[in-house]
């Protein structure tokens, strides 16, 4: 699933990127079925600063608003159906924070990683030096010139040096008359031809590795093919990248928030990652009765 998120009106962009991390996703984080979770904090503005940004904008739409990229992978159909079920009390809480979701889906090879050389795979939010950027893009051509172009550069991009990291998601057709699981006060509507088609990530090592790809000819080639296949382009910049669920566990930052982890880390404080103190924190609590005077 990509959740492309947008911010309720009127909730400042940092109290947005806050409680979606922090209290919507306690409720996110206990829900069956997930075996991957990453949730992006995107900055349009920041990803002008993507080598060919300004060509690649050029004669494309304005960008449409979104601030969260909620991707969320399932292993089967079946744990998709039980995450789906146990939905609702997080549908209650959309409200609180996004004022648009729209979740796109991708299945089985429509989802690569092409090359990762990146050294955390579970990041908590700072993402240090390295500099992540996705692009979201509106296709010009059919789906399957779409598909092979983009498979194609993903394919080259992987033998730049300065790209650490090379991953492509292709999203189904959005089905506004499929959609079932409706927030309350929460728009879930996008018409087809604003509707994105695919993604790409793309991760520098750090700004100099991104000023030698941007005078590279791996960035002429990427340009002139994302311009040649899309109508829109989209380069957006990843602020954080806070880790939930991976490898079909829970991670520090989704059963404690990325807040609590990262105080955690920075203490060193190893008996709060213990297997006793994760079992006592998963566990329903418990209220004692109170004895009636």
């Amino acid at each position: 699933m990509m959740n492309l998120l947008w911010p309720r009106e009127g909730l400042h962009r940092q109290m947005f990127y806050d409680y979606w991390s922090g209290a919507h996703t306690q409720i996110s984080s206990r829900l069956p079925g997930i075996h991957q979770y990453f949730q992006h904090h995107l900055d349009p503005e920041g990803g002008l600063t993507f080598p060919g940004a300004q060509e690649l904008i050029r004669s494309s739409d304005k960008h449409p608003g979104f601030f969260g990229d909620a991707e969320i992978t399932f292993r089967t159909e079946g744990d998709l159906a039980a995450f789906a079920e146990a939905l609702a009390p997080l549908m209650q809480d959309e409200q609180n924070v996004f004022q648009k979701t729209i979740s796109y889906q991708a299945t089985g090879a429509n989802v690569r990683t092409v090359q990762d050389r990146t050294d955390d795979d579970s990041p908590n939010g700072d993402l240090g030096r390295q500099e992540k950027y996705l692009l979201y893009l509106r296709r010009s051509v059919s789906e399957a010139d779409f598909r092979r172009e983009l498979e194609a550069l993903a394919e080259d991009l992987a033998g730049s040096r300065d790209v650490q990291r090379v991953r492509y998601r292709f999203v189904d057709l959005y089905d506004n008359d499929a959609v079932t699981l409706l927030a309350p006060n929460v728009s879930n509507f996008e018409d087809e031809a604003q509707q994105v088609h695919g993604c790409l990530e793309i991760i520098f090592g750090d700004a100099l590795a991104r000023r030698r790809y941007g005078s590279s000819d791996y960035q002429q080639r990427s340009t002139q093919t994302l311009r040649r296949i899309s109508r829109d382009v989209f380069p957006t910049r990843a602020l954080r990248t806070f880790t939930v669920y991976n490898h079909g566990r829970i991670t520090l930052a989704g059963l404690r928030t990325p807040q609590m982890a990262a105080q955690i880390a920075e203490i060193g404080a190893i008996n709060q990652t213990s297997p006793d103190v994760e079992a006592l924190l998963l566990n329903a609590h418990t209220q004692a009765s109170v004895a009636r005077t």
